[in-house]
């Protein structure tokens, strides 16, 4: 065997092989996380390459050790320089550094084909765009028209936003009758960028007739109108969105742009008062699209309604603090979509976002990274996608985003409290930490730099640090509002964990004034009633309520089944408690309890098999003791109950 490059101390990863394949060649499996760029680039060199494996946890499953063992593998040892360190021959039985795993059997696919689209695949599971466009593009140098690897390597490249490689790639689909979405939209948003508006709706024509893509089409096909300045034929596409509820706030959204922009005032301000007027509340893009429209029309006293009536919680309402402070001085409002093109970035955005809020994070990548193709300073797409990177894991890339925003932008205060959630994923709590207190001295009058400090030092276990940082923010809240529930919730959880019960009841309790039914409240309240004995009835009461709302929390029903347990109704207890095993089936506590239940009404095997399997769920040293102590005198502890009435 050759050498093969690795970064030492580089994790080995089991793979079980449920097959006997022939002629089978030996190579070591090693995470492209630790390989730098250069050894990555030289991994898909004679049908060898490496794969990323972000969540390393997830390979311990059997099953998806076979996978990634036969997605992994090249059909020839990996020969390369020693440009990289390298495990020398002496070394390569030292099963600490790797694992051997055979190559890949032939199959359909071209063989130097075959491991870059099985690696790719992988990427792409774990929304890794950049290697997922690596591998499916040395894939595809083997098998160049084939549309499989066509469609993915293109999907891959403008989730990169590569659009050069992707116009390409999009051209070849397109000369082989295949008439692939992402293509279709490729092309077009390069046409609309290029102000080629004729020409982008022709691509747009061409999308399916199905589903979701009539309305997508007529919603951009609408924009190329208004390109061309034709409002009457923008207007008229667009009415398509008003065959579905689903839409019908997107009609009025862009209508309200379309005519705006062309100067149809009257009916502009007709459809901004329909966006603004839903029964779930206006977006924050239609409140400030519509509030620079009165702005710059004179209807100051309508702008100044809109501003206060939208909800003042969150960072992004630096926002509108800002066009509050623009009514004061009377400065001129800019007019949120200036041209076809912006709007067509805009309708790209929106469709990212609404496939982001319902996690489909692919397609929310794909209209992301088009909308910033189409207009590259779109602050707020630009955000969207570091809030994918996040959302996807990929903390890094989420960290360079957020940094892209400029210091111009309205929404740098968004980006930068978001950057600190992203920093401490990296492990950089300190740099976090001085994020947010810049940003907390920078506007005395704003709580959330500190609320979201307290947030991620509570999330480490610093529970009287996060106290303390509650404290400051809770003092710079003028009015106490319904929304500020969360922070007298965090700051209970933060008091309760650092032992300062009687502050803590009192801020749950508070909690629980400002949002009464709410579930989380009403569950870690009652809860910690029962887990000290006290005021029984009433947790039990609040628990159920808790339950009602989230009768699949596998926390919550645990509740119930304790505080049963607690009121000595057993046979009740057992139900629910076996209820939250089957829904949290690895959480230490909660097994814990169930073999607590088993004991009681007499299944003293089962408890003591619950309590062993409790112990094998990494319980923290509390528990653990607790659980070692049951099963030495075989029998659960003693009732906590003082107050059953």
């Amino acid at each position: 065997m050759g050498m093969i490059p690795y970064i030492k101390n580089t994790p080995w990863r089991r793979a079980i092989i449920a097959a006997n394949w022939a002629n089978l060649t030996l190579t070591k499996v090693f995470c492209s996380n630790r390989l730098d760029q250069s050894t990555l680039n030289r991994s898909g060199q004679e049908g060898c390459f490496a794969v990323t494996c972000r969540k390393l946890f997830a390979i311990r499953k059997p099953a998806f050790g076979i996978v990634m063992a036969l997605a992994l593998l090249c059909t020839n040892a990996c020969q390369t320089s020693q440009t990289q360190e390298s495990i020398p021959e002496s070394e390569v039985d030292n099963k600490n550094s790797a694992m051997f795993v055979p190559a890949l059997p032939p199959t359909a696919l071209p063989k130097s084909a075959l491991g870059g689209y099985l690696a790719g695949r992988h990427a792409r599971n774990i929304y890794d765009s950049r290697a997922a466009s690596v591998f499916f593009g040395r894939a595809l140098q083997a098998d160049p028209n084939n549309p499989e690897l066509l469609r993915r390597t293109l999907t891959a490249t403008v989730g990169e936003r590569r659009m050069g490689e992707s116009l390409s790639l999009s051209n070849r689909l397109i000369s082989l009758q295949i008439l692939e979405p992402v293509a279709l939209l490729s092309l077009a948003t390069e046409l609309v960028r290029t102000g080629a508006f004729p020409a982008a709706r022709r691509q747009l024509s061409s999308l399916p007739k199905t589903g979701f893509y009539p309305y997508l089409q007529s919603l951009l096909a609408a924009w190329t109108f208004a390109g061309e300045g034709d409002g009457s034929a923008a207007l008229e596409k667009l009415q398509f969105l008003t065959k579905s509820s689903n839409f019908s706030a997107t009609h009025d959204y862009h209508a309200s742009l379309i005519a705006e922009l062309l100067g149809l005032t009257n009916l502009a301000s007709a459809t901004y008062k329909s966006t603004v007027s839903t029964v779930r509340g206006p977006s924050l893009r239609s409140v400030l699209a519509a509030g620079s429209f009165y702005e710059r029309y004179g209807r100051i006293d309508d702008a100044r309604r809109l501003y206060e009536a939208f909800p003042s919680a969150g960072p992004e309402t630096t926002v509108i603090d800002a066009a509050m402070a623009r009514l004061e001085t009377g400065q001129m409002a800019p007019q949120l979509i200036a041209n076809a093109k912006e709007g067509f970035a805009e309708a790209l955005y929106e469709i990212g976002a609404s496939f982001f809020k319902d996690r489909a994070y692919e397609p929310a990548l794909i209209y992301t990274q088009m909308a910033l193709h189409a207009r590259p300073n779109l602050d707020v797409a630009r955000i969207l996608l570091a809030d994918l990177y996040a959302a996807t894991e990929h903390y890094v890339e989420a960290v360079e985003t957020f940094r892209e925003v400029p210091p111009e932008s309205p929404f740098l205060w968004s980006a930068r409290i978001r950057l600190a959630h992203a920093l401490n994923q990296v492990g950089k709590l300190d740099e976090a930490s001085r994020e947010l207190r810049a940003l907390a001295a920078e506007r005395l009058e704003r709580a959330d730099p500190l609320m979201t400090l307290a947030d991620l030092l509570r999330a480490e276990e610093r529970y009287q640090d996060a106290v303390s940082v509650y404290d400051e923010a809770i003092a710079r809240i003028a009015t106490i509002e319904q929304h500020h529930w969360t922070v007298f919730y965090a700051r209970g959880m933060s008091l309760e964990r650092s032992g300062q019960w009687p502050r803590a009841e009192s801020d749950l309790l508070r909690a629980l004034e400002l949002q009464p039914d709410q579930p989380l409240v009403l569950n870690y309240l009652g809860y910690s009633w029962v887990d000290m004995g006290v005021r029984l009835p009433e947790a039990r009461s609040m628990i159920e309520r808790a339950v009602a709302q989230r009768p699949n929390d596998g926390y919550i029903v645990d509740s119930l089944g304790w505080v049963l347990y607690q009121l000595e109704d057993f046979e009740a207890a057992l139900v629910h408690l076996e209820r939250a095993v089957e829904l949290r089936p690895n959480d230490p506590v909660i097994t814990d309890h169930y073999g607590d239940a088993l004991w009681r009404i007499g299944r003293h095997s089962e408890a003591r098999f619950q309590w062993r399997r409790a112990l094998s769920l990494d319980p923290d040293a509390n528990l653990a003791e607790s659980v070692e102590e049951k099963l030495e005198r075989d029998k659960p502890d003693e009732l906590r109950t003082t107050d059953k009435s």
